[in-house]
């Protein structure tokens, strides 16, 4: 947990990222997070990583804290509609991971599929758990593009509505 969380801030320092951290009460869901962070700062768009299981293969999928991930949208790009949430003890057997407090970089698991909200990049702040379920790290959402952009994981993009879901290889 300690090393993801220290890889978190060299990504940040080494893209000379501007961050705000706060410490909080430990948080267990997004819900308690956006609690947390609003008593102590301006509600901005905090997130909700959620890794997928799809045929002993994980996605992590990033979203924004509030948005209703369907997993059958991701069906065509993981290759089945056999697609769930990955359990705690699934995460626990490949990462020191605590759902909750997932983050949405900072790991050392290059293999691990990354998909993106487009809607995040539309909110001038992003905030999210640092692997740290008592902490939270606040970072504008155009310098959470350029940490994408420098990541070695397979990284894509999508746009998701009631109406539309699409699978972006790039940000436009």
């Amino acid at each position: 947990m300690f090393q993801n969380y220290q890889n978190i801030k060299n990504i940040l320092e080494n893209l000379n990222i501007t961050f705000n951290e706060i410490e909080h009460l430990e948080s267990h869901s997004c819900n308690d997070s956006k609690k947390y962070r609003s008593e102590l700062w301006l509600n901005w768009l905090g997130s909700k990583n959620i890794v997928f299981h799809c045929k002993w293969n994980f996605y992590l999928v990033t979203t924004h804290w509030d948005k209703s991930i369907k997993a059958r949208n991701f069906k065509r790009e993981f290759g089945s509609k056999d697609i769930r949430f990955a359990s705690q003890d699934e995460i626990n057997s490949i990462w020191l991971w605590t759902i909750g407090s997932i983050s949405p970089f900072g790991f050392d698991n290059t293999l691990i599929p990354v998909f993106v909200d487009t809607e995040i990049f539309e909110n001038e702040y992003f905030i999210f758990n640092p692997f740290v379920p008592t902490k939270s790290i606040q970072i504008k959402s155009e310098d959470l593009k350029r940490i994408y952009e420098n990541m070695a994981n397979n990284v894509k993009f999508f746009r998701h509505s009631e109406e539309e879901f699409e699978i972006l290889e790039k940000l436009n």
